[in-house]
């Protein structure tokens, strides 16, 4: 017997009334836990009980699956129904009591509330990760009053190691990268134990793949995604397919390889529900006209920009415009326009480093570099050196980028700056954004 899940010809025993005694309490037990995978399974069979010919000669087992899984279901959907309101009044209180009155009210301590709380710790890591963080902590502390009885240990478990994730997601957010790694070896040590669910496998999966994207190691990121698409493509989850195609066409991209980036993103694009996240459909879409750009396809790219150039309007946030600004202003430079390219990234550089933003000025200023080496404009390239580097220092460049910027600063007093040094560097700190110990190292010459 399999100690996660019943398969299909135990469903198919216990609904003929042909199960033992002990594989019909372990199936009854595993249903009304509400496991997303099983309830999958039944539906075949719950389907085949409403036909004519799967009721005919059986119909009392076949009442009792339907009455039993009927059942389950209605108490799933009410616990469903009525968490938004839970969760709306454990944030009703201070923060400083919400992990108290989960503990000491069994209201809040069901799978339903879990999942809310996992939902919203995901939401507010982009507005808000400190506060990401204890919402998720709040997840995990349901976990630890869920009944296994009521919902089967293996439900269990996998809702632990979703809130491991997600907290581990949490403290990425917030440049916490080994504690990030410590929740998600959690998580994965979680559902070894719990169902295995291929489901919770990917999301794991896809959260550790951004961990080590923001850990510079962008190559295993992408190998990672590969299990992901996989996962995705047997469960025939098209839309998450496209996600982690998009995810893993990021890394490639940001790893040296724009071409590759630019057929996996396209596939991953086709596989969306376009109206599904359209945040990040605009972020595929600007990610190919970059790499296009990275390839020295920039027409093409300024097609494909075009095509979808309104769609920024809908998010009308600083870091969405600029970064559209930024591109304009690349997409300028590959076609050889560059005073409009010096113009357009002078300014995003300006905006970049009036609102604090000293790490992506820095990459905004490698661009314009990079243009003026290109054309030998070294003595542009000298005094864009010597009235913006020394900014750096008092904006939020950690110790290693600096270190690689005043290399490039020296190279430049030396005449030896190249438009392959200032794309070296520039590749680098892009790696090296979110984990201030990853080192500079040139390549040989």
């Amino acid at each position: 017997m399999d100690s996660r899940h019943p398969d299909r010809n135990a469903l198919d025993r216990y609904s003929r009334g042909k199960a033992s005694t002990t594989e019909e309490r372990w199936i009854e037990d595993h249903l009304r836990s509400g496991c997303e995978r099983c309830q999958r399974e039944v539906d075949d069979i719950l389907l085949r009980a409403m036909s004519p010919a799967g009721s005919s000669g059986e119909d009392e087992v076949w009442r009792r699956l339907v009455a039993l899984v009927s059942r389950r279901f209605g108490e799933v959907a009410a616990e469903r129904r009525e968490a938004p309101a839970l969760a709306a009044e454990i944030f009703g209180h201070p923060a400083a009591s919400q992990p108290g009155l989960i503990r000491t009210d069994p209201r809040f301590q069901n799978a339903a509330v879990c999942e809310l709380l996992i939902q919203r710790s995901f939401e507010e890591g982009f507005r808000n990760p400190s506060r990401a963080i204890e919402i998720a902590e709040l997840a995990l502390l349901v976990t630890d009053h869920l009944e296994p009885g009521l919902y089967g240990r293996s439900v269990v478990l996998d809702f632990r190691a979703r809130a491991w994730a997600f907290l581990g997601n949490a403290r990425r957010l917030s440049f916490d990268l080994t504690g990030a790694e410590e929740a998600l070896d959690q998580a994965e040590s979680c559902l070894e134990q719990g169902s295995a669910d291929p489901m919770e496998e990917a999301r794991i999966l896809d959260l550790r793949a951004s961990l080590l994207g923001d850990q510079g190691r962008f190559e295993q990121a992408a190998e990672i995604l590969d299990a992901v698409i996989d996962i995705y493509n047997e469960l025939r989850e098209s839309h998450f397919k496209g996600r982690a195609m998009i995810s893993k066409g990021h890394f490639l991209g940001f790893s040296g390889w724009p071409e590759d980036a630019i057929r996996v993103t396209r596939k991953g694009l086709g596989l969306l529900d376009l109206n599904r996240e359209p945040r990040l459909v605009l972020m595929a879409r600007h990610n190919l006209a970059w790499f296009l750009t990275d390839c020295g396809r920039a027409a093409e790219a300024r097609w494909q920009l075009e095509r979808f150039r309104h769609v920024y309007s809908d998010f009308r946030d600083p870091w969405t415009e600029l970064r559209l600004a930024w591109l304009d202003g690349r997409i300028a430079g590959g076609l050889g326009q560059l005073e409009k390219a010096e113009e357009i990234l002078r300014e995003v550089r300006r905006r970049f480093l009036a609102d604090g933003h000293g790490y992506d000025a820095s990459l905004v200023t490698l661009d314009l570099a990079h243009l003026y080496l290109q054309k030998g404009r070294t003595a542009e390239v000298r005094e864009l050196a010597q009235e913006t580097f020394s900014v750096f220092h008092s904006k939020d460049v950690h110790r290693q980028a600096l270190a690689a910027l005043e290399m490039f600063e020296k190279a430049v007093e030396l005449d030896n700056a190249t438009p392959g040094l200032a794309q070296e560097i520039s590749s680098y700190l892009v790696r090296a954004r979110k984990n201030p110990g990853l080192k500079f190292e040139a390549a040989a010459a």
